[in-house]
């Protein structure tokens, strides 16, 4: 199905800026996988000719990924781009557009229009699941798909409240974040999304007194502060079970209480960024905190 878009030209707003889209997309690409599982949730459907960079699905084998074609396991060209002739390229994170001649503008100039999911502007929301509600909104709007916009914000509302229900008499626990063990300790300071997650599941970020987005924490920070309980991204390139391997036989993290008793909690790397899985993640995140 096609949704219910108008054959109208329309102007709208993203990354504090006004794109324009000459006519409702057909022939749309998803450069990253949380911006693909958005607009399939949005009814893209038949209209999704592309997806791009799968960072925590094994199922691609078949060279797609939920059924769409897999253009590329990373970033494609700018050719293999426009070869597939879209009229809307969306991702989730700059580094998206900052390939070759792939940038927004450039884009634009060849009558593409495009779109960056609200966590990978410069110029964002502070609430990430105000964010993810207004890319619901906007491409909800560029696609026909209002109906479905609105249900999809419901149910994150819903399974947020059901977060809060389930942390509510709960003591807030401590959690290192840990994006990737293979080059130190990838982690997530306060400006890092994964803060905001965490609260969200009842917890804190255990480096949130740490004034960045991304660092790198060492073995000495880590120890000293020991968490409650250990987050893992499963991702293709670095898995939960590869990282739970690396700690484990770390002369000095296996001495960290969380890796001595196996208090780890894992979701999808793309579930621990702003998407249309934000309610469920933050659900799921406080259904398992709440084992410890």
């Amino acid at each position: 199905m096609l949704g219910t878009a108008t054959a109208t030209a329309q102007d709208y707003r993203n990354c504090a800026r006004t794109w324009h889209l000459d006519h409702p997309p057909q022939r749309i690409l998803a450069l990253n996988q949380h911006a693909a599982d958005l607009l399939l949730a949005l009814g893209a459907g038949e209209r999704l000719v592309g997806v791009a960079y799968i960072d925590d699905d094994l199922d691609v084998a078949s060279g797609r990924y939920r059924g769409v074609p897999l253009l590329s396991r990373q970033y494609p060209s700018a050719e293999a781009v426009y070869a597939q002739r879209p009229d809307l390229v969306v991702a989730g994170f700059a580094s998206a557009f900052r390939l070759g001649n792939l940038s927004r503008e450039e884009l634009a100039g060849h009558g593409v229009a495009s779109y960056l999911l609200d966590a990978g502007c410069v110029a964002r929301q502070d609430d990430l699941f105000a964010g993810v509600e207004q890319d619901l909104k906007t491409l909800g709007d560029l696609l026909g798909e209002q109906g479905r916009a609105q249900a999809l914000i419901h149910q994150q509302r819903a399974e947020l409240a059901e977060a809060r229900r389930l942390f509510a008499h709960n003591k807030p626990l401590d959690v290192f974040y840990l994006d990737s063990a293979s080059n130190g300790l990838e982690s997530q300071g306060r400006r890092g999304v994964v803060t905001q997650l965490l609260h969200a599941a009842g917890a804190h970020n255990l480096f949130e007194d740490v004034d960045l987005g991304s660092f790198t924490a060492n073995a000495e920070q880590l120890l000293a502060r020991d968490p409650d309980v250990i987050l893992l991204a499963d991702a293709l390139w670095s898995t939960a079970e590869q990282k739970m391997k690396t700690l484990r036989a770390d002369p000095v993290l296996s001495r960290l209480r969380a890796v001595r008793e196996g208090r780890f909690a894992a979701l999808p790397f793309t579930h621990l960024f702003p998407g249309v899985h934000s309610g469920q993640a933050a659900r799921e995140l406080a259904q398992e905190l709440a084992g410890y």
